[in-house]
């Protein structure tokens, strides 16, 4: 297991205690939480890039698709 420090914006680490106090978990399971979540959102998004880059298709950044 890693410790880790973290610091946070006011306004976040307000969402964050409002979460800790209507969900009765503490922080750390939250943010356990998000990382995953995260994290795996970010795994799947590499794969479907890698996978288009095989395939040789042109990938779209989300700018370029707000402007199309």
């Amino acid at each position: 297991m890693i410790d880790v420090k973290v610091n946070l914006p006011k306004k976040l680490e307000k969402h964050l205690n409002y979460l800790e106090a209507v969900s009765k978990r503490p922080k750390e399971f939250i943010i356990q939480e998000a990382l995953i979540r995260y994290l795996e959102d970010a795994e799947d998004i590499a794969k479907v890039f890698k996978r288009e880059r095989k395939k040789g298709d042109k990938t779209y950044t989300t700018e370029e698709l707000h402007n199309t």
